[in-house]
């Protein structure tokens, strides 16, 4: 089954492990959190005006208003003289109580209420980070005050050598594109020409989240249509992409997780492409979220929701990510996934194993060798799982210089689809019909037709 559609491979981002009910709605609200913060005794050390508290032994919450990731960090391992509370609380109370603190009280998963931290640049030097959150607020400050360039080429520098930052890079990146839109003093399509795709494009949903911000929701639809209009941004269908993609990925974030606004803002976009695109980042974020929020439509005894449940029109490109939160959710058990993906509604299966080879390709940080192991779990379905990871790894380089090795290092019998799907993420990249051949003839010659055809441009 062929899918020429544009997607961008994500790395599976850890998010909340809260259970949803059985009607979709989430249990882990900002009251259960703060039931949780009772439950633990938070009060009798901390300053918290939403819980009501007026401890003095630790920090005041309110004044140092911690991030998520920071909360629970500090509530799993403790330090600093708090305790560790892991082996107190269950994995789910620490993110329910994690969210509460993070949010001020108020925002939850379908809250409606924006969970996007705004950049603002301090002194904060890469040298001597030892958290992520130090190390994202680095290289903002690089990109705010000296432009995305500078904070890019030390960003893929550091890539090659740092392994903290290799395993963070598509969030680091989101914090370089917040920056560089600061730089740009607000210009989305000056922000976007000067990104670049590394690590799955994370720079650019940096960019147009924060694009996003003070819009009132009567007004996101035209905020959405404007946000990526621009000459700039429509040169090249792979920009276009990842600016309309990233609207998926704000509206998301903007809303507090409310899938059905967010679809329903997609399909007031101008054409049938941007509505699909931007469909396509709001289930991207809605299972992986880029700030460790738990959606509400997400299910633990049905790890293919909404998939299975959404419009035929929203089906593609939910399964196409529907992976990540299977493995997720089950322990990144390969084997487990491939029995999942057989569950899929009829005429589907193909996708949702396209989109193990996209987490095949992004769970081993784009390894031929392992993602083919991986894909020969699919049987049937190993066509499908390597023309995935075949895409997320072009994608994710913006360049067909390590998926042309994973195609030819797959059976011979899968390789002409292999290169198909190079061809649909090379064909995006350049505008003319002869630009895209001469990109597949300098990939292959064996497979120029199949990669021509993947670009549409046989």
């Amino acid at each position: 089954m062929r899918r020429l559609v544009l997607f961008v491979g994500l790395v599976v981002i850890a998010a909340g492990c809260g259970s949803s009910g059985d009607d979709g709605s989430d249990s882990t609200s900002a009251g259960s959190g703060a039931e949780v913060w009772a439950k633990a005794g938070c009060g009798s050390c901390h300053t918290f005006k939403a819980a009501g508290s007026n401890g003095a032994v630790g920090p005041n919450l309110d004044d140092l208003k911690p991030s998520f990731d920071q909360v629970k960090s500090q509530v799993t391992n403790g330090g600093g003289g708090m305790p560790s509370f892991k082996g107190e609380l269950s994995k789910q109370e620490i993110e329910e109580v994690s969210r509460y603190v993070s949010s001020g009280g108020k925002q939850s998963a379908g809250s409606g209420q924006p969970v996007l931290a705004t950049f603002k640049p301090d002194t904060t030097r890469l040298d001597g980070c030892i958290e992520s959150d130090c190390r994202r607020q680095a290289f903002g400050n690089i990109a705010y005050k000296d432009g995305p360039k500078k904070a890019l080429d030390l960003f893929e520098e550091k890539q090659n050598t740092d392994k903290a930052v290799q395993a963070d890079c598509h969030r680091i990146a989101h914090w370089i594109g917040a920056a560089s839109l600061l730089y740009y003093h607000g210009n989305v399509a000056q922000a976007l020409a000067a990104g670049r795709a590394t690590c799955w494009s994370g720079y650019y949903h940096g960019v147009v989240e924060r694009a996003f911000q003070g819009t009132p929701p009567g007004k996101l639809a035209d905020k959405t249509r404007e946000i990526c209009s621009g000459a700039d941004v429509r040169k090249t269908t792979f920009l276009a992409y990842q600016c309309v993609h990233g609207l998926g990925h704000g509206l998301m974030i903007h809303t507090g997780y409310d899938l059905p606004f967010a679809l329903k803002t997609c399909n007031q976009l101008t054409t049938a492409w941007d509505d699909d695109s931007c469909e396509s980042g709001v289930f991207m974020e809605n299972i992986s979220s880029s700030y460790g929020i738990k959606s509400r439509w997400l299910k633990d005894h049905d790890l293919l929701y909404p998939c299975d449940v959404v419009a035929q029109k929203y089906k593609l490109y939910c399964y196409l990510i529907v992976t990540s939160r299977i493995l997720e959710a089950n322990g990144f058990n390969w084997q487990g996934a491939v029995k999942t993906c057989r569950l899929s509604d009829k005429g589907w299966v193909a996708t949702c194993f396209q989109s193990l080879g996209r987490d095949a390709s992004g769970n081993t940080r784009q390894d031929p060798t392992r993602i083919v192991q991986i894909c020969a779990l699919a049987g049937n379905m190993e066509r499908e799982c390597v023309y995935g990871a075949a895409r997320d790894v072009t994608s994710n380089d913006a360049s067909p210089r390590r998926s042309k090795g994973l195609c030819e290092q797959a059976n011979r019998s899968l390789q002409a689809y292999c290169f198909e799907g190079i061809g649909t993420i090379v064909g995006g990249m350049h505008a003319y019909r002869d630009e895209r051949r001469a990109a597949c003839r300098q990939i292959t010659e064996r497979y120029f037709l199949d990669c021509a055809r993947g670009a549409v441009a046989d």
